[in-house]
């Protein structure tokens, strides 16, 4: 039977770098950071760009309302749907 006192000895386990986790761990965080802060530009930037195409389309709708050709309108809507629906898609 082993000694008590002695069984770390019998069995020494390898003793962590502590520091060297740390750094590593410090270092993935700002991986994460960074991959956060791109992802999040990347969202402000195609909603800004939703933003912008949704201006036009409602523009265009008010116009093609106050344009008095026959037919005109509904063509120009149906122009705007599909453009509305292949941006969303």
């Amino acid at each position: 039977m082993a000694d008590p006192i002695n069984l770390r000895a019998a069995a020494p386990d390898p003793e962590p770098d502590f520091e060297a986790e740390i750094a590593r761990r410090d270092e993935e965080i700002l991986r994460l950071r960074d991959l956060l802060i791109t992802r999040d530009a990347e969202l402000g930037q195609t909603r800004g760009q939703l933003k912008i195409i949704e201006d036009h389309s409602e523009r265009m709708s008010r116009l093609v309302a106050r344009i008095p050709i026959p037919g005109l309108q509904w063509i120009a809507s149906a122009v705007l749907r599909v453009l509305q629906a292949s941006g969303r898609g």
